[in-house]
């Protein structure tokens, strides 16, 4: 960002998503550490279970840090998205044609989560925001200060294989399946 952007709105994704994220973690290494340790301190081997476990504890700091940092902020002229891996992204308000707000779900027997998708004038991504990372609160304010294109609400709740077939290029590449678009 630059010293000129005064950020009008600004939401972070699912904190609670940190949290299950560090109990699994936590319950998958905590007993693989203690046997580690249990057959390695007799041998004098504990040393480098110890330095794989400081290696391991430096990357989730790092993983923390860099999750508690994302987020999307609406600017006066920019739409801003902080990712986790690759960094950046700033749309300018001119590049956006509009905005779809949909209920999608991966099958018809899971819940359905708000989703947003904001297209450029040819109809490819330029942000997406999924319920899953996103609140359907935060989604609703990042919306409700996109007003300068045209807001496409889709009433009924969509299934990942209904968008395959009809919007495929909304999809991330990993959701698309190549067989099924047109």
């Amino acid at each position: 960002m630059t010293e000129n952007d005064e950020i009008v709105v600004a939401v972070r994704v699912r904190q609670g998503l940190l949290a299950q994220g560090i109990a699994a973690l936590l319950a998958l290494s905590v007993p693989v550490l203690l046997v580690l340790y249990w057959l390695t301190i007799p041998t004098g081997a504990w040393v480098w279970v110890a330095i794989g476990q400081a290696l391991i504890f430096a990357a989730v700091v790092v993983a923390i840090v860099r999750y508690r940092r994302v987020c999307v902020m609406v600017t006066p002229t920019h739409l801003i998205e902080r990712r986790f891996f690759i960094g950046t992204t700033r749309v300018p308000f001119e590049s956006i044609g509009r905005v779809v707000l949909l209920e999608m779900h991966r099958t018809m027997a899971s819940q359905s989560r708000l989703q947003m998708f904001v297209l450029d004038k040819a109809g490819l991504p330029l942000l997406r925001m999924r319920g899953e990372y996103w609140s359907r609160n935060g989604i609703n304010r990042i919306a409700s200060h996109l007003t300068m294109a045209p807001i496409e609400h889709i009433d009924h709740p969509v299934t990942l294989d209904e968008l395959q077939s009809t919007r495929p290029e909304m999809l991330y590449w990993f959701e698309r399946r190549p067989s099924r678009m047109p």
